[in-house]
């Protein structure tokens, strides 16, 4: 029997390159199975790309507040071009460094989706890229995806006029104007990006407050905070459409609303990445 190890993880997130190099180390024959890029969401599309297109947000929200600190500065404009390479640099160096790891711990490293396939003599049976691969050990590593919840228009959209934060990662321009579905973590990051950078910004959120869930002394203070830089609040408010014209909403003081936004970003959440497993 071909492809045997002690140990299969699926997927090459934090929770998986880790988990694989610490085995490895401890003299563990290791496979590590990714359909995407090392690093899982964190590094590619998640907490470091966002944290560098922030960081040059602030950056930029600095230069028309300048003679606070006592420096002369014109103001600043954004090079959007730049801005996103830099973000793109910075992931390509850490990806590059966990694909470095891997490989002087030894692990076997498979770019593919992987499916678990029952069991062959009492080892698990995985398929990838057509091959077979057996292991003792399984570790589901697999990450989360984006939610895209049942509203009509919503779905059929992404990629024209509905994005997902994965998407709005990799934009060539700056939309001028924006609504955000879903007030939480993500969505917040990227209404103060795009903020930042000069487009309307809305966001739409169905609870009474931002970042459901938090501390309400936190979240009363952003929101001022947000909507004294310019974002408008829409809470309390379900959307019911999306159309390449705009939002349908409803809420208690409109049954039948509508927001006309040439673009937006769905961001109400993630999930476990696990239906293909």
């Amino acid at each position: 029997m071909d492809r045997v190890f002690d140990i299969a993880i699926i997927g090459g997130g934090p929770a998986g390159y880790n988990a694989a190099a610490s085995a490895a180390k401890a003299g563990k024959n290791v496979v590590l199975f990714e359909k995407s890029e090392l690093g899982g969401v964190c590094l590619n599309v998640g907490c470091i790309p966002t944290k560098a297109l922030l960081f040059s947000a602030k950056v930029l929200d600095y230069t028309s507040h300048a003679d606070k600190y006592g420096i002369e500065c014109q103001g600043g404009s954004a090079n959007v071009a730049k801005l996103f390479a830099r973000k793109t640099k910075i992931v390509k160096k850490l990806t590059g460094a966990v694909g470095l790891k891997l490989r002087n711990s030894g692990v076997t490293v498979v770019k593919a989706q992987a499916c678990l396939n029952g069991k062959t003599q009492g080892l698990f049976r995985i398929d990838s890229q057509e091959q077979d691969y057996y292991a003792a050990n399984v570790l589901l590593c697999s990450g989360s995806e984006t939610v895209i919840p049942p509203i009509p228009g919503l779905k059929e959209g992404l990629g024209s006029y509905v994005l997902t934060s994965d998407m709005a990662l990799n934009l060539n321009s700056i939309p001028q104007e924006i609504a955000i579905i879903g007030g939480g973590v993500i969505g917040m990051e990227f209404a103060s990006f795009f903020c930042s950078m000069g487009a309307k910004v809305t966001v739409i959120e169905m609870a009474q407050q931002i970042l459901p869930g938090f501390d309400n002394e936190l979240t009363d203070y952003l929101q001022k905070a947000y909507a004294k830089k310019g974002i408008t609040f829409m809470l309390d408010t379900k959307v019911t459409a999306v159309s390449a014209q705009g939002i349908n909403y409803s809420s208690q003081q409109e049954t039948d609303g509508f927001l006309k936004t040439p673009l937006c970003l769905v961001s109400v959440g993630r999930r476990p990445n696990a239906s293909a497993l």
